[in-house]
């Protein structure tokens, strides 16, 4: 996903992961599993099963991870599963977090020395994971569902209009599931009355823009995209009848009569009741626990467990020095450069090229297809200026990448986003790993630090790779690492130090940003705290540990090297890249 500055913030769908929503009952099973395991397992053998049995109950607890993750859910053993969107209330919450204990438990019955070196990285990476996860046990109603960046509301119609029909059963559990939407948004609307009664209900401004979203997907008609969509896929699936299609589409058009639109249209209704009771206008510090919260969110989403002031530290020291660049740039004849045009050149051809400009400082990539597609008219005010959707674990060879019209990109803009989102950023990396047929398990634990980070370091290393305007490229780039650095820095600002809005738009208002476009960045970065951090702070992970591995290595040092193995090594938190990256008996056995 390509974040933006100034516009709307960014929905890019990676599969979330789904620890938590097991019941204690599994979680207690599969702790009898570990312990009383026959004898002739060996610990890898153990640990497999393990690992196996929380995907399965994980990716079975929510109908579109499952489809999203796996194309064929047989092959990994699951036959059955319920057709749902999951749940918000209480009850669920409390039983996600004693399920994260009892998944904790259970590994402390391994002896991590006795597993395989691939094994031991999963179980480092589990670990942290779930550590870092229970650390947010304490904030229920904190999270926020319906932010009008990130929201479900803006994210579930793609979600469905990608929800593709390989066998007839996709085509009946999606319709199923279309009749499950009205009782998830009414466990939302519960979930924000809630968070209304104990004041932490998001401010007008911010259900208001959510009440457009949904507005505007009611409005649609017959553009409506989970109509043209449905339509499109039941005409090319070919084992169905000339009837059977026809029955079909018009099962469709009742299910979004009768669930659909009336589960948006009394979301709209509800919200709309809530209007007022969010006095807080500020970030998240400003709410009984927020600081606390924040600096979960911020370790969670960054997979960086340093402290915020060590953060916010280190994001100083790096827009300080590219700003520095940036004078020097223009007081050269770079700055009066002019950008070429060629905007018209075909996705397909760029990411191509990109492809094959890579190939001195990366490994080479799978063979796989992608296809370009561009964002519904519907839907373009509020989706990230682009996305990639992560591919099945059992089908990652096809892959999809959004582009949203609405952004009206130049021609190096077009360029560094489908470096970001195509090669060598999300589908390389994503392609890269599942090439190493990963644990399943790695597939649903989310790491948004090591992914948006490494897309937005090769999005940077892509303006080296830009052949027209060089001089005027590295500008660019110079210029897109200081405006992340610095909405990261605001978002430590305004949800960590409480800064107001006044007190943004007068430390903008030095560098030349206008006041509305300030107010801009404060509404992204109210509706999605850290956000920007995860890109930021990744990437500013990746530049440090490739100092770090050149101290290391002296002259041996190869740039490509370095980078596969982080693809290698694959989505983790830094500490455990950062310990694998140099981790002797696991490079031996990756050789």
């Amino acid at each position: 996903m390509k974040t933006p500055l100034f516009s709307t913030m960014p929905a890019f769908f990676h599969r979330k992961a789904m620890i938590g929503l097991s019941s204690l009952l599994l979680a207690a099973l599969i702790c009898m599993l570990v312990i009383f395991s026959p004898a002739p397992l060996t610990q890898n053998d153990r640990f497999d099963q393990y690992t196996d049995q929380i995907f399965r109950s994980e990716v079975c607890g929510n109908t579109i991870s499952l489809h999203y993750t796996l194309s064929n859910p047989s092959s990994y053993g699951i036959e059955e599963y319920p057709i749902t969107l999951g749940s918000l209330d209480a009850a669920t919450y409390t039983a996600s977090s004693a399920t994260l204990e009892n998944y904790l438990n259970a590994l402390q019955n391994f002896n991590r020395e006795e597993l395989s070196p691939e094994n031991q990285l999963t179980f480092d990476i589990l670990t942290e994971y779930l550590k870092t996860e229970k650390e947010g046990a304490d904030f229920y109603l904190y999270d926020e569902p319906l932010s009008p960046a990130l929201g479900i509301q803006a994210q579930l119609p793609v979600l469905l209009a990608e929800y593709t029909f390989r066998t007839r059963q996709d085509i009946e559990d999606y319709l199923a599931l279309l009749t499950r939407i009205p009782d998830y948004f009414q466990s939302i609307i519960h979930y924000e009355k809630e968070k209304s009664k104990a004041g932490l209900f998001m401010n007008d401004s911010c259900v208001n823009a959510v009440l457009e979203q949904c507005s505007a997907f009611l409005q649609s008609g017959s553009e409506n995209c989970l109509r043209q969509t449905f339509k499109e896929e039941i005409d090319a699936f070919t084992n169905l009848t000339a009837d059977e299609k026809i029955s079909f589409k018009k099962q469709n058009e009742e299910i979004l009569e009768a669930y659909v639109l009336p589960a948006y249209q009394n979301l709209v209704q509800e919200l709309a009741k809530l209007l007022g009771s969010g006095t807080n206008k500020g970030g998240l510090c400003s709410f009984p626990k927020g600081k606390a919260y924040y600096t979960y969110l911020v370790h969670s989403e960054t997979g960086d467990a340093s402290s915020i002031e060590d953060i916010e530290a280190r994001i100083k020291k790096e827009i300080i020095s590219v700003y520095q660049d940036i004078q020097q740039l223009m007081n050269s004849s770079t700055g009066s450069a002019a950008l070429e045009d060629t905007s018209g050149q075909p996705p397909a051809e760029i990411l191509s090229g990109l492809q094959q400009k890579i190939g001195a400082d990366f490994p080479a990539a799978p063979q796989v297809s992608c296809e370009v597609k561009y964002v519904p008219e519907a839907l373009q005010n509020y989706l990230s200026p682009a996305f990639y959707l992560i591919p099945p674990i059992d089908d990652y060879a096809n892959n999809v990448i959004y582009i949203n019209p609405a952004s009206n990109y130049n021609a190096l803009e077009l360029y560094t986003t489908l470096a970001h989102e195509g090669y060598p950023g999300h589908l390389y990396q994503t392609t890269t790993f599942e090439a190493t047929n990963p644990s399943p398990l790695r597939s649903i634990l989310n790491f948004g630090g090591y992914t948006e980070g490494w897309a937005t370091y090769v999005e940077m290393y892509s303006y080296s790779t830009w052949n027209q305007n060089p001089g005027l490229a590295q500008l660019y780039q110079k210029d897109r690492s200081f405006m992340l650095g610095l909405a990261s820095l605001l978002d430590i600002g305004i949800h960590y130090h409480g800064y107001s809005r006044s007190e943004v738009a007068g430390f903008l208002g030095r560098f030349g940003i206008l006041e509305e476009n300030s107010n801009a960045l404060y509404d992204n970065i109210l509706e999605a705290p850290a956000n920007y951090l995860k890109y930021y702070v990744g990437y500013l992970n990746f530049l440090d540990l490739q100092t770090w591995m050149r101290q290391q290595l002296g002259d041996s040092f190869s740039l490509k090297e370095y980078h596969a193995r982080v693809l290698n090594i694959g989505p983790c938190s830094f500490s455990v890249l950062k310990e694998y990256l140099m981790n002797g008996a696991y490079l031996r056995s990756i050789a």
